[in-house]
């Protein structure tokens, strides 16, 4: 006999709606458009006879037959889901899925150029990479870990800090200022280029160069510090960015320190994950050799103890 299921998108898109009480939001998360998320959640209340949603305003409210609906499928999902996974991991070949959320400019700048040593020793572990700005949740976010930069690392997760963060000020040669100036006569010459989730960035490279004037040029704001990068490469300003992300482009010559002053962000990068991932033998291989990377102290012997120990050993998700 014929099943009656409604198909898995309307589902998806229903589930998702629902967890973050947005059709943007759930279509961002789903690669959709908002406007085909809405469909199929309307054509899965056509098919259930019901109303799932409130629809207001100021967003989404679940009807109480939308809660009861959603507590019912989300345990249906999650074991279609691990089902998937485990057969993907057998056409896969015995492959070790990881799925990893990093910040866009540590992963490119960071994390990529270290990456293919990584892929080549440890051949069976295939790793997903997805980029994220906002902070992970893992009740929401099925990823298996993730790259946070913060003060602390968010409550509820397991945590390995990896390193604080250097910011050097930097423009192209052409801008840099004469030697015989000082940084308070040198620094109104500069636009000051700034960075959109880092709204006290210069204020605090300012306040510890002992500079706390007024009336110095601001330049643009940027979401993504790859733009602040072409944007000091172009002569627009000085931009204060993580030393680790302009390496190339001043040894190169490309840019340039017009002063000496560093300054340690009041952040740090951490390796985040929940506790239902953290006992993975891939993860734990993964989290040593990019221990070992960031240069904390005894993860080397780890790291091969661990790849040896899990050496045909039964591999899972």
């Amino acid at each position: 006999m014929r099943r009656k299921l409604p198909s898995i998108m309307a589902l998806q898109a229903f589930e998702a709606s629902a967890r973050l009480l947005s059709f943007t939001e759930a279509a961002r998360e789903c690669c959709l458009t908002s406007g085909a998320i809405s469909r199929q959640v309307r054509i899965l209340e056509s098919e259930l006879g019901v109303r799932l949603f409130q629809r207001q305003p100021g967003g989404l409210i679940l009807s109480g037959a939308g809660e009861s609906y959603l507590e019912e499928i989300k345990e249906a999902l999650d074991c279609i889901e691990q089902a998937s996974l485990r057969a993907s991991h057998h056409a896969s070949g015995g492959a070790q899925q990881l799925s990893i959320a990093t910040l866009p400019g540590f992963g490119a700048r960071w994390l990529m150029p270290r990456y293919p040593a990584f892929a080549a020793q440890q051949p069976d572990i295939a790793i997903k990479f997805y980029t994220r700005t906002d902070p992970v949740d893992f009740d929401e976010h099925r990823f298996d870990a993730a790259i946070h930069f913060g003060i602390a690392p968010p409550e509820r997760t397991q945590s390995d800090w990896l390193m604080a963060e250097e910011q050097v000020a930097v423009c192209c040669p052409s801008l840099r200022h004469p030697p015989d100036m000082s940084a308070l006569e040198a620094l109104p010459c500069y636009r000051l280029l700034h960075h959109l989730d880092r709204p006290t960035a210069w204020d605090e490279w300012l306040g510890d160069l002992g500079i706390r004037e007024a009336g110095l040029r601001q330049g643009p704001i940027f979401e993504q510090m790859h733009l602040m990068i072409e944007a000091a490469l172009s002569g627009l300003g000085l931009a204060l960015l993580p030393r680790f992300m302009v390496q190339q482009e001043l040894a190169l010559g490309l840019l340039v320190e017009p002063f000496a002053q560093r300054v340690s962000s009041r952040c740090n990068y951490w390796l985040i994950y929940p506790a239902s991932t953290g006992r993975l033998p891939s993860l734990q291989i993964f989290r040593n050799w990019l221990l070992s990377q960031a240069g904390v102290q005894g993860c080397k012997r780890e790291l091969s103890e661990l790849a040896k120990a899990t050496a045909g050993a039964p591999r899972r998700r």
